[in-house]
């Protein structure tokens, strides 16, 4: 059975990366695609294949290897740093006033979007849901535009991480609310943290006196070895604690990037295996599962489809903004637009606020399509607007 999984997803990943490239200027990234080909040979379309606790098993490894290399993507001394001049703003600061405007506006627009009636706890979970945004769309997107070493890319890829983090531990603790009244099951993911930076702080000072040569081989490959051992233990960890598995695999990564240098082919070696092989199985998961009698069935769910979207897309660009007198008015709406692509947090936050009784059935499916069509529209504008012309992306390949 595994092994049919394995066939069939893996040749759904090589068809949809060969069709990305063949489409005018790669505007739609494979990961779309792969999407695309789940609902295709999901119970919805062909029935050639079903979720099932080995595709569960795949997609979650997949979704790990992901966050394991947004991770590694984050330069902390780019991040940290203080702006040229004394009126700009490090990227972390604008990270963290985006993200600040986008809990507000989603939270503006939920209001606006659901009845009257709806309880404040769980217009706070909508909230949360709508203020996320796509790690697994943003970094091979700033990746292949090679905007990732610089302040734009890095004030991107930062935004996305914070709505990341606050997604997680916010609905965790919302849930627990819900639940029992109180916010337990964020003590976890902030011990986790706790550990993490202690970690990052003390474990590239110890493998500093080792050289580096002997930390890197063409055959044995340890820093592979080592990068993949920390994300399952920092995953069983995250277990133990009963945090999230994303929380566990962005630290890893985050960790990892500490260590390896950036000028080493070993990232590269990971981003294959990653990319190459074992993401794909997450997205093409995301199209098995995809409910869609749930939602058709259900028109007061559907007609909440458009508003959801026009609040996923405004609480991005709006605070994107601030990013004008850095970046531009361009490249500001485009960082605006790559932010709005919604796709795994989404899902899994959604996943959550059904479990406990906020959100039905058909409303799920419905936030499942928002983060279908914003995964779509999302990187092909942000690449219409990004062209080869733009300042930003020609100094990023000079």
């Amino acid at each position: 059975m595994i092994i049919s999984v394995i066939a069939l997803a893996c040749a759904g990943s090589a068809i949809a990366a060969i069709l990305a490239r063949w489409m005018p200027r790669a505007l739609l990234p494979a990961l779309v695609l792969e999407i695309a080909f789940g609902i295709l040979i999901g119970p919805n379309g062909m029935a050639l294949l079903a979720p099932g606790p080995a595709m569960e098993m795949l997609a979650k490894l997949g979704f790990g290897v992901l966050m394991l290399i947004a991770g590694l993507e984050i330069d902390l001394g780019m991040l940290l740093a203080r702006g040229q001049k004394a009126k700009q703003a490090s990227p972390l600061m604008l990270a963290v006033m985006m993200s600040l405007m986008t809990v507000v506006m989603a939270a503006f627009g939920a209001w606006l979007l659901l009845d009257s009636s709806t309880p404040l706890l769980h217009l706070a979970i909508y909230a949360v849901i709508l203020s996320t945004t796509s790690v697994g769309i943003v970094v091979p997107t700033i990746q292949e535009r090679r905007l990732a070493d610089g302040a734009y890319g890095q004030t991107i890829l930062s935004t996305a991480l914070l709505a990341d983090f606050f997604t997680m531990i916010a609905i965790s603790s919302l849930a627990g609310i819900v639940v029992s009244g109180r916010a337990e099951g964020a003590l976890g993911s902030l011990a986790l943290v706790g550990i993490a930076g202690l970690a990052i702080w003390l474990l590239p000072k110890l493998l500093a006196r080792v050289p580096a040569a002997q930390l890197d081989s063409r055959t044995s490959l340890p820093l592979v070895r080592l990068s993949l051992a920390l994300l399952f233990m920092v995953a069983w960890l995250a277990e133990r604690l009963e945090s999230e598995l994303v929380l566990a695999a962005f630290l890893a990564g985050l960790l990892l990037g500490q260590i390896i240098p950036r000028n080493s082919h070993r990232r590269e070696t990971l981003e294959a295996i990653g990319y190459g092989f074992i993401v794909p199985f997450f997205f093409i998961n995301v199209g098995l599962k995809f409910d869609i009698p749930a939602l058709f069935a259900s028109p007061k769910a559907l007609l909440l489809v458009p508003g959801f979207v026009a609040v996923a897309f405004a609480n991005k660009i709006i605070p994107a903004l601030l990013l004008v007198p850095a970046h531009g008015r361009k490249m500001a709406v485009a960082a605006g637009l790559l932010l709005s692509a919604r796709l795994s947090l989404i899902v899994a936050a959604s996943d959550i606020a059904t479990r406990i009784g906020v959100l039905d059935t058909a409303t799920n499916a419905a936030m499942v399509l928002v983060a279908i069509i914003s995964a779509a529209l999302a990187p092909l504008l942000f690449n219409i607007l990004v062209d080869r012309k733009s300042p930003i992306l020609a100094n990023a390949e000079a």
